[in-house]
């Protein structure tokens, strides 16, 4: 474990992989820590995990800059909002791993704890008050201290946006008012950037004595089922979309009915046109009216897409969730095998550049499921593995021009995408 532990936390890794380095931390403690834990736990591999956890925070704060310091408090992988209440400036909140050991101590702790290994911890009870007051003080005053230089960063940013302000760039400025602000060395900006740095590196700090003093206080049995559950968590933040989709509040979350963007919704369909929908509507969350006829079938709950090179967003359909509304009407063919799965002539067709190699269709096809007639997602590798492009389509052409505008230069998967043409309306 030590040997690529070394190289996890080696000190001359490029800023522009520091994504890289969350991806082989959650790594190294699924595959290295964990199974070092279980598989007859000494003393020694207890404290080897416990100084790779020390070594992943020192790690953070030795690339924490005034440059860096944003990327750490607001990871861009970071997405889902579900993790927010159990972080605390960039990490795990210190209160949750004196939980954790309560929880063992607890009743609720049985089904994890089964032979009763925190049965006794009578130095638990000193140690929890004395926690309790430190992180109650110290999470206080870094928060307020936060907030502080937030404030002090918002006030300059006014200041220098509206003596720059030119309504016909206004969006150019934003920018460029905000990177002003953060190097300005003269006006305070830059200090306010080391403040970050400063309360970041704290917060760490505190993570680590938090985690140290407790297993101080454990025997080793107890420190295993403690660390165990802290590798859990560190390494629960990363890669989790599938595991994620597949579970019940994913499912509810991602099949949200939301307001459409256009009066669309509602549009009655074409005697032309063709019916390709699933038997059973769910009906609308809000609707204040029937509408004369069925809905497009795009326009309702959507499947969230599965990993792979092609995702069709006719496969994989879900039960509906509410109540049938409309007559059942014929189901949608079988999908033809994957290899022989194209966009049908009438779909329109984007290009997306500078994907990162690890980005697959699955999670292209959930950046552009904002749009209701999307449709296919593909994604293409260079030889070397370095980067990758791909390929989204859509039934509605004002949605592909409308994607080609929005989604240029936005971030996925922490790289900024090149949305453009495709030179053939399939895939």
């Amino acid at each position: 474990m030590n040997e690529m532990a070394g190289d996890l936390f080696r000190r001359n890794r490029p800023f522009n992989q520091l994504d890289g380095f969350y991806t082989d931390w959650s790594r190294h403690l699924t595959e290295r820590c964990l199974p070092t834990l279980r598989d007859f736990p000494t003393d020694a591999k207890n404290e080897a995990v416990l100084g790779d956890i020390h070594s992943y925070y020192d790690t953070l704060n030795h690339y924490a800059n005034k440059n860096t310091i944003l990327y750490f408090l607001l990871p861009s992988w970071r997405s889902n909002s579900l993790e927010t209440p159990i972080l605390l400036l960039g990490d795990i909140n210190p209160r949750l791993f004196t939980s954790l050991v309560q929880s063992f101590i607890d009743d609720v702790g049985l089904s994890q704890d089964p032979i009763r290994t925190f049965s006794t911890l009578a130095a638990w009870e000193d140690l929890s008050l004395q926690l309790e007051n430190t992180i109650n003080g110290t999470v206080s005053r870094l928060l307020d201290e936060t907030r502080e230089a937030q404030d002090g960063f918002i006030r300059r940013f006014s200041d220098k946006w509206v003596s720059s302000f030119r309504g016909s760039q206004s969006g150019t400025v934003i920018m460029e008012t905000a990177t002003s602000v953060t190097t300005d060395e003269e006006g305070g900006g830059a200090a306010i950037m080391e403040e970050l740095v400063r309360i970041f590196r704290e917060a760490n700090q505190l993570r680590k004595s938090v985690i140290t003093d407790i297993a101080g206080v454990l025997n080793m049995n107890q420190k295993v089922l403690f660390l165990e559950s802290v590798c859990k968590l560190l390494s629960g933040f990363k890669h989790q979309d599938k595991a994620f989709q597949n579970s019940l509040f994913g499912y509810n979350l991602i099949n949200q009915q939301l307001p459409p963007d256009d009066d669309n919704l509602f549009k009655p369909l074409h005697p032309s046109e063709e019916v390709n929908a699933h038997p059973n509507y769910p009906r609308p969350m809000v609707q204040n009216y029937a509408p004369p006829f069925p809905p497009d079938a795009h326009q309702f709950f959507r499947p969230f897409a599965p990993s792979g090179e092609v995702i069709d967003a006719h496969q994989n359909f879900h039960p509906p969730m509410m109540e049938q509304q409309y007559a059942p009407l014929p189901p949608p063919p079988p999908p033809m095998a994957q290899h022989q799965q194209h966009a049908p002539e009438e779909d329109h067709v984007i290009y997306i550049g500078n994907l990162a190699p690890w980005a697959t269709a699955g999670l292209l096809y959930q950046r552009f499921s904002c749009y209701p007639s999307v449709r296919i997602a593909k994604i293409c590798g260079d030889e070397t593995g370095s980067y990758g492009y791909g390929f989204v389509s859509f039934a509605d052409e004002r949605e592909k021009t409308h994607a080609m505008k929005a989604m240029n230069r936005q971030i996925f998967l922490d790289r900024e995408m090149y949305v453009g043409l495709a030179a053939k309306n399939s895939i």
